[in-house]
This record gives C-alpha cells, sequence and structure tokens, in this order.
C-alpha cells in the first residue's frame, strides 16, 4: 500500500510540477530526504502527543507545560527544515514550480483523502 501512494505521488508531482526527465533526476533525491526527515519529526511529535493525551490526568502542571512546549518545538523543526530545503529546492528548480511543489504537497493530500472517501467500504 505504502509503495502504492509513493508511486502515485511520483506521477502526481511529476505531472503537476512538469518536470523534464533531467530535474526529476536531481529532485526527487532532495524530495526524499526531505520527507525522510520530515517524517521522524512528525512521528515523535505524534508519539510524545499520544502519550500526552493518554496520560495527561496523571501528569503534573510541569509536565504538560513540557508537552505543550515539545509540541511548539516539534512544529519549529518542521519549520526549520523546510527553510533549508527551500533553499535546495531553489538551487534545483525554478520559483514557479516550487510553488507547484507546495501546492502538489496540499493537492496530493487532498487527492488521497478523497479517493479513501470514494473507495468502496469493506464493512458489509
Amino acid at each position: 500500500k505504502e509503495a502504492l501512494v509513493k508511486a502515485q505521488k511520483i506521477v502526481f508531482f511529476t505531472e503537476k510540477l512538469n518536470l523534464t526527465p533531467e530535474e526529476a533526476q536531481d529532485f526527487w533525491p532532495v524530495y526524499n530526504s526531505y520527507w525522510k526527515k520530515k517524517n521522524v519529526i512528525v512521528r515523535e511529535r505524534k508519539k510524545a502527543m499520544h502519550y500526552c493525551s493518554e496520560n495527561m490526568d496523571k501528569m503534573s502542571s510541569k509536565e504538560i507545560e513540557r508537552y505543550g512546549d515539545m509540541y511548539i518545538n516539534f512544529h519549529k523543526q518542521e519549520s526549520d527544515l523546510l527553510v533549508e530545503y527551500n533553499k535546495k529546492f531553489k538551487e534545483l528548480l525554478t520559483p514557479d514550480k516550487i510553488m507547484k511543489l507546495y501546492q502538489a504537497d496540499y493537492d496530493f493530500k487532498t487527492y488521497l483523502l478523497r479517493q479513501i472517501r470514494n473507495s468502496p467500504s469493506t464493512e458489509e
């Protein structure tokens, strides 16, 4: 399933960005590196937030405050990562293709959600 989504993403982004074969060859390793790092941050944030939501009634105010700070820090890490990779994208793509990349990222999430909603239910 994950491989299918990744394949769909490659096709989706390549079409949306109108990447040349040369651009695609340079772009995908950088973009994949970005997503790998972003996913680490997202997983850690989810893990921390899950722990907090499961244990908040047992946690001290200080612990809850620490988790709130962690939450903000995870978002800052994501933002810092995007700034870092935006510089790398600028070395590979034109400004319009970079904006198309950010739009494609949003559109792909919407596309996946629509596919999930429209998929036949397995509960019958």
